[in-house]
């Protein structure tokens, strides 16, 4: 069945919609994998799939949804796996590119085939070049000497983004009788920086090393946060990670295994600090094993009254409980409990908060009813209540003397501004070479075209010659840092320490014409940042077929367009034919929905509003922001942790695509959990998916077998169809996927009830419903119950089934309420309800005005079907 119907789905071209010509182009984006292992994971399809629901919703309502794939194969990622499995990264790449597809195409994905991009093709980087010589020349690209991160392990350098804090055990100690170490030896542990990658512990060195100027945009890309629809989780940490005076990040290191993450406004109360409290929902507790039992029963008490515990944030009495570790405060060093309470929400914020009794109402409330300490760290208070108020800092070290809230602004600088410019160069081969020659002669010129450009001698490579094509050299291991000792392989003009890339010894690829001079000079043998390489890669996807722009613009029209233009007459021709039609593709930009992890929230998706924004400002864009709305979605778990590669607990999905099929496991993965919030997979939770989709096929084949009238209007079942709609239709519009899945479920359980023929329409609209999430079954049952045989209309661009308002209002059944006779109260029941007489007897029962009455319990209950219920005592 899903080979079949993927076959009908490429030759019908259902899922290709008309770039040129689209009335309502709806860009439904997900990030594209990077091919770092053997194949996608479970997780990788769990993200996927949620992005193809939507997408298939929105095609279902009338859009026609553009939802390109790719591969983001550059990089450091795949370089090390082709490092482990002994391969070349660039014979590599085309396995996995073949494997990578196969997979794409098993999961039922709605994704436009003829519009793919890999990042690692020479048509693709050509413009990933070119845009680092537009910045270049803008002066928005430098190299320049400054301390970096230097990871030994992978031999390269990293951004700032891409180095994690750790805890190092200085001296080892005996553990304690809880297994746990002395929480009492404050010299006992301190924070290091590793790479995010392989968790090596990071150096500092002082290189020269091409960086774009993103803190020339901070400004903006801290206001601009207003104006886009984007995860609330992913505008809090780009907020805090720019780290404007408006707030700042503490990071407590922790014995649950990872730092906690607190954002604050007052960080003037930092010294005041005596406790931390997390939401049950933290990812931190996830990898958490031996928690206690009051605990974990806390937790899932917590999270199974998850809408009760938003109210709490309002009114309720606070709860919590403690999670049996400690955090320690980085900047007096003390240890402080960390708790977990159901009024820290992972909707806001970090799921985080720090805990301030002397200076927070609702801190103060907390710390008296679990005995916690609290410390004073601004003057001006009374003794016994907190202190919200203005005054000078106290019990602050440093800090002492300074004023509140006069000095915050100071305060944050004092913490640091967290924003870096974007080092975007790496010692590693496997990345787009960096197309920049230096020139000796040129470096020795006071007017050195170079010089003003951001790097004495440097030169751009001409952009008619992109791109430069990264040559296949056997030994691409990285190299690491080491003194020079041949002149000619040297690549900048300083001597002694340098972190060499493999590039550096291929001779024939350094000897290169100095474009400004026409001497002798030498290329760059560093290779771009795999991060510039995801920065654009949506711009390319609506032009991915064209040879000569880079991405749709109506700018191009410009007669002052900096595009390369072509030699040849033929050439031109084609050249000029590509401009005319970039711009009718202008429209599917900016990206209408974008889905992606949120872990990329101060890597790739704040590196692409800074590309966004240069691009616009250089006028080759006509937006600056990339992505209109962005939803970040959860993770899964398997064997307690984060399912990922490098902790070696992925689920290859193949098996059980193979075992269940792809739509068992795709709705089973929208059912699991919340979709921003994720859940454990588990092979029994598939099994049952797949029943359900069984007992729907069953139920679909029994009803068209059936004889007789197949027009049967049932009102209840008009009702519940209805409601049903609604439901699902709000649910997805809000990616709630797990509860349209319910709903679903529960209209299901209604039509199964029905023995006898019913309406197509009833077993139509259930088809449609499913579709988005189980489209071969979709398909086949749809094609089954069509009249017209000849033609093919997909059941994935029919038109989403509307509800009628007025009919989802369940009838009210008025009941008189009586006591011997007396009617004491009047009840409102549904016309469902009121046919049971043990529930109507239950609430009324429960009237406090029939228990004024009652005395005793009824000697006799004399009940009338939907008129009245008479207690006789």
């Amino acid at each position: 069945m899903e080979e079949k119907w993927t076959k009908v789905w490429e030759e019908k071209k259902i899922y290709q919609p008309d770039l040129k010509n689209a009335k309502n182009p709806f860009f439904n984006l997900m990030m594209f994998p990077y091919p770092s292992a053997e194949g996608l994971h479970v997780g990788n399809v769990y993200a996927f799939t949620g992005a193809d629901v939507y997408g298939r919703f929105m095609r279902m309502n009338g859009n026609d949804v553009f939802e390109p794939i790719g591969l983001d194969g550059f990089g450091i990622h795949s370089e090390n796996y082709a490092l482990k499995i002994g391969k070349n990264p660039a014979d590599q790449a085309k396995i996995s590119e073949k494997n990578f597809y196969r997979q794409l195409k098993m999961i039922g994905n709605s994704f436009d085939w003829a519009h793919t991009v890999e990042t690692y093709d020479p048509e693709y980087y050509k413009w990933t070049q070119w845009i680092f010589l537009k910045l270049f020349k803008a002066g928005l690209a430098e190299k320049r000497k400054a301390p970096v991160n230097w990871c030994p392990s992978c031999k390269t350098v990293l951004a700032d983004e891409q180095v994690i804090q750790k805890s190092k055990i200085k001296n080892k100690i005996p553990a304690s009788p809880a297994g746990r170490s002395n929480l009492g030896d404050e010299e006992n542990e301190e924070r290091m920086g590793v790479c995010e990658r392989c968790e090596t512990p990071v150096e500092i060195k002082d290189l020269e090393q091409w960086f774009f100027k993103i803190t020339a945009f901070a400004d903006r890309l801290l206001e601009d946060l207003k104006k886009i629809d984007w995860s609330e989780k992913v505008i809090t940490a780009q907020r805090n990670w720019i780290g404007r005076k408006t707030g700042t990040m503490l990071s407590f290191e922790s014995e649950l295994g990872s730092p906690i993450e607190v954002f604050t406004t007052r960080p003037d109360t930092f010294h005041g600090v005596t406790f931390i409290v997390i939401s049950p929902y933290h990812p931190v507790l996830s990898s958490v094993k031996n928690l206690e039992n009051d605990v974990l029963e806390y937790i899932e008490k917590a999270k199974s009254s998850a809408e009760k515990a938003k109210d709490k944030t309002l009114k309720d009495e606070k709860t919590g409980v403690f999670s049996g570790y400690f955090a320690t405060h980085p900047l007096s060093g003390n240890k402080i409990p960390v708790w977990i309470a159901d009024y820290v929400l992972m909707d806001y914020g970090t799921g985080a908060v720090m805990g301030v009794p002397a200076h927070d109402s609702r801190d103060f409330d907390f710390a008296k009813k679990y005995d916690l300490p609290i410390v004073s760290v601004i003057g001006g208070g009374k003794e016994g209540e907190a202190y919200e108020g203005s005054g000078e800092i106290i019990n602050s070290s440093e800090w002492n003397g300074w004023e509140s809230p006069q000095d915050i602004p100071k305060i944050i600088d004092w913490l640091d501004y967290h924003l870096r410019d974007w080092l975007i160069s790496r010692q590693r081969y496997w990345g787009a070479p960096i197309p920049m020659i230096f020139c000796d002669k040129c470096a020795r010129l006071p007017s050195s075209r170079g010089e003003a450009s951001g790097g004495q001698g440097w030169q751009a490579v001409p952009e008619e010659d992109l791109p430069v094509i990264l040559p296949y050299i056997k030994n691409f291991k990285p190299l690491g840092i080491h003194s020079r000792h041949s002149a000619e392989l040297s690549r900048s003009p300083s001597s002694g320490q340098a972190g060499e890339a493999p590039l550096s010894q291929d001779k024939q690829f350094i000897e290169a014409k100095c474009p400004n001079c026409g001497g002798v000079g030498r290329r760059e043998t560093d290779v771009c940042d795999t991060f510039l390489d995801s920065s654009w890669y949506f711009l390319r996807y609506p032009v991915s077929d064209f040879k000569y722009i880079p991405f749709p613009s109506k700018n191009w029209e410009n007669p002052k367009s900096q595009i390369p233009k072509p030699k040849t007459d033929r050439e031109i021709g084609n050249w000029k034919l590509e401009i005319g039609n970039s711009a009718q593709r202008a429209a599917w930009l900016p990206v209408h929905m974008y889905i992606g992890g949120a872990e990329h929230s101060v890597l790739h998706l704040l590196y692409s509003r800074f590309i966004a924004k240069a691009l616009f400002d250089l006028g080759f864009l006509a937006f600056d922001e990339p992505f209109s709305k962005f939803r970040a979605h959860g993770l899964l778990i398997k064997d307690g942790g984060k399912m990922s590669k490098s902790r070696g607990n992925v689920v290859n999905p193949d098996q059980y695509i193979e075992r269940f099929g792809a739509d068992a496991l795709r709705t089973y993965l929208m059912f699991l959990g919340p979709f921003d919030q994720g859940g454990d997979f588990r092979d029994a939770g598939i099994e049952g998916m797949e029943r359900f989709l069984r007992r729907v096929d069953r139920l679909i084949n029994y009803q068209t077998g059936l004889e007789g009238d197949k027009k049967k209007q049932i009102p209840s079942l008009d009702r519940t169809m209805n409601k049903t709609i609604k439901e699902v239709t709000d649910d997805l519009q809000g990616l709630r996927y797990n509860t349209a899945i319910a709903h679903i479920m529960e209209y299901v359980n209604e039509l199964t009830r029905e023995k006898s023929a019913l309406d197509e329409e009833y077993l139509k609209n259930l088809i449609f419903l499913l579709a988005p999430f189980a489209p071969f079954y979709s398909e086949e049952w749809f094609q089954s119950l069509s009249e017209d045989k000849s033609t093919f209309n997909s059941v994935h661009l029919h038109k989403w089934p509307e509800y009628d308002p007025e009919n989802i209002i369940e009838d009210i059944v008025i009941m008189a309420i009586q006591v011997n006779g007396k009617t004491r109260d009047i009840l409102e029941f549904t016309t469902a309800e009121s046919k049971s007489e043990a529930l109507v007897k239950e609430r009324a029962l429960a009237s406090e005005k029939v228990k004024r009455h009652m005395g005793s319990e009824p000697k006799k209950v004399i009940y009338v079907e939907g008129k009245i219920i008479n207690f006789v005592v």
